[in-house]
């Protein structure tokens, strides 16, 4: 599973109300009542999900040997879908109607002969569905810090997220808060006494807004901040251009980056689309260069990120603050067991995000201080300079909020 080996890619939740310091007899209980086969399982949809342990996607047997990393607790999520597939329901639907044309000897069937055919083909496929002809399994990993009460869990999926969160909220009846880049900027707030200054933020751009948009992003929720998310990977990346990548952090270390690999824009007002560029240096790229001068912002980039903690690649997702594809370093410390292996992976992800975190906070704090208007000109001005015809450098801070 990710967490154990490979490449990592997760999202992040604090968990309130959890007591847990390790992982007792109440634990493994809680897992073993929610165990795959023993949860509900939600007819409706067709899907079927439950816990099971690391070791295999049928073992459903707890103990706390086979889950327990140190100070983290390590299981999985078992997701069967069990659902006929679209084309089978159109195949059997075609095989009944075809065969009830032919019993009637009639060139077309009525209303009632089509929806009798109907309703036999999606008897049959129920009754193959109940048999597990269309089941499809999948596991997604799930790791603890007991002592901090975080979770990070392997699937940046929305749907597979929220059916995670009800599992693990029914399991050890506690409240579950995602670490969006909206959920911290608002937590980051209230520790720096912004919390009004975000509550008024508005969409900043590097451009000024073309002549039939009002400067808005299409369909911005006023309570919504993950646009800051945006404005962040623009920020960092203007960073590793002009400052070579060194951003003083609060806990009086640096952070080191690097854009790499890949670089995702979208417009800032949904007037031309989204564009993905894939190199090894993509922020020096004609491609990346002129997206941002058309009034793009990067959503996801790729990066190399090196702190006192540690060097690690991956993608940062800006909006939704989620990592994909991190590559941890092996610990070559010492010999290690695959317990003492997977507690200093699950270490390394701390530190990774404990890291990212405190570049985020730096970028709030300059965002929302009276230094910010100073920091949007010398960005619009670097931005303007990819623009082949004339500068489009936003002149004023109109919607800096």
């Amino acid at each position: 599973m990710g967490f154990v080996s490979g490449s990592v890619t997760f999202r992040r939740y604090r968990i309130e109300g959890w007591n847990r310091a390790d992982i007792d007899d109440a634990f493994v209980e809680a897992l073993t009542t929610c165990a795959f086969g023993r949860y509900r399982t939600a007819a409706d949809d067709g899907i079927q999900l439950g816990w099971v342990t690391p070791l295999h996607v049928l073992d459903a047997e707890f103990a706390g040997e086979k889950i327990s990393a140190g100070g983290f607790a390590h299981f999985a999520m078992r997701l069967d879908r069990n659902t006929p597939p679209a084309a089978i329901k159109r195949s059997y639907f075609e095989i009944e109607r075809l065969a009830a044309l032919e019993a009637s000897g009639r060139d077309f069937l009525s209303k009632r002969d089509l929806k009798e055919a109907r309703d036999n083909a999606a008897r049959r496929a129920d009754k193959e569905a109940l048999s597990g002809a269309f089941r499809r399994i999948s596991t997604y990993p799930i790791v603890v810090d007991l002592e901090k009460g975080m979770l990070y869990f392997g699937s940046a999926s929305t749907g597979v997220n929220e059916q995670m969160q009800r599992l693990f909220i029914d399991t050890f009846d506690v409240k579950l808060f995602t670490m969006t880049t909206h959920d911290l900027t608002v937590s980051m707030g209230e520790a720096h006494g912004l919390t009004r200054d975000i509550e008024d933020a508005k969409p900043v751009h590097w451009i000024s807004p073309p002549d039939d948009t009002d400067g808005e992003y299409g369909g911005l929720d006023p309570a919504d901040r993950s646009f800051l998310g945006r404005e962040f990977l623009s920020w960092l990346w203007f960073h590793v251009e002009t400052s070579e990548g060194v951003i003083a952090l609060s806990n009086g270390t640096d952070a080191l980056l690097s854009v790499v690999n890949q670089a995702n824009l979208r417009c800032d007002f949904n007037l031309s689309g989204a564009i993905s560029v894939r190199a090894d240096a993509p922020a020096r790229m004609a491609e990346s260069k002129a997206a941002l001068a058309s009034g793009k912002q990067p959503s996801r980039i790729g990066l190399l990120l090196a702190s006192r903690s540690g060097e690690w690649s991956l993608s940062l997702d800006g909006p939704s603050m989620g990592v994909f594809g991190l590559q941890i370093p092996k610990d070559e410390s010492a010999e290690k067991d695959g317990s003492q292996m997977l507690e200093s992976r699950c270490e390394s992800v701390v530190n990774v995000c404990e890291t990212l975190d405190l570049v985020l906070e730096k970028f709030v704090c300059l965002r929302f201080s009276k230094q910010w208007e100073e920091e949007h000109a010398k960005i619009a001005m670097w931005v303007a300079q990819f623009d082949p015809s004339e500068s489009k450098a936003a002149p004023r801070l109109a919607s800096a909020g």
